[in-house]
């Protein structure tokens, strides 16, 4: 089976097969693409390409702690249904306390995952992921922030191994695909 989905932001394709059939698909696309430069590609590379399309990934910008919506995934939840499993819960939590938003290093550095944020000297949130964008040329990252200090534009502090780097708040997601 081919979906045409994808987790990178750009236009793809999954493909589902027995695993006894996925090393003979593999050398049969790799012989295939040749011509065009196919080559592949690892978690890395994938990870890059889901950072700029800002796709939250489970375990970083949403898990048990952070509710579809703070992660940005309210249009995927139907809270006009009767019932279903953490409705109680999500709707407890609203208003949001907590929101997802981007940054981008306006200093020197690298952001990574758990990293505070900064705003004028107090901690108002925690990096979820974060790394170098070679398409984008910088460092980004994705941060669940206090609702009240989510601001795009505002200038913010992430604090790596002890050293505080310059950020800004910017709207997500980083990159987008043109059609």
């Amino acid at each position: 089976m081919i979906s045409r989905t994808g987790y990178t932001g750009e236009d793809g394709f999954e493909i589902y097969m027995p695993a006894d059939r996925a090393a003979d698909t593999w050398e049969l696309l790799l012989e295939a693409g040749k011509e065009e430069g196919l080559i592949p590609c690892g978690l890395g590379a994938r990870d890059t390409l889901r950072m700029e399309a800002a796709m939250p990934l489970y375990g970083h910008e949403m898990n048990d702690e952070i509710s579809p919506k703070v992660a940005g995934l309210g249009f995927a939840v139907k809270m006009d249904k009767p019932e279903f499993i953490g409705k109680e819960a999500i709707e407890a939590a609203t208003p949001l306390k907590q929101r997802r938003v981007g940054l981008k290093v306006t200093g020197r550095g690298i952001l990574r995952e758990e990293c505070d944020v900064y705003r004028d000297g107090e901690k108002v949130g925690v990096t979820t992921s974060g790394t170098f964008l070679p398409y984008l040329k910088g460092s980004y990252a994705m941060a669940i922030v206090e609702s009240a200090q989510r601001e795009i534009g505002a200038t913010c502090q992430v604090e790596v191994r002890g050293r505080m780097i310059d950020c800004e708040m910017v709207k997500l997601p980083f990159y987008k695909r043109e059609k």
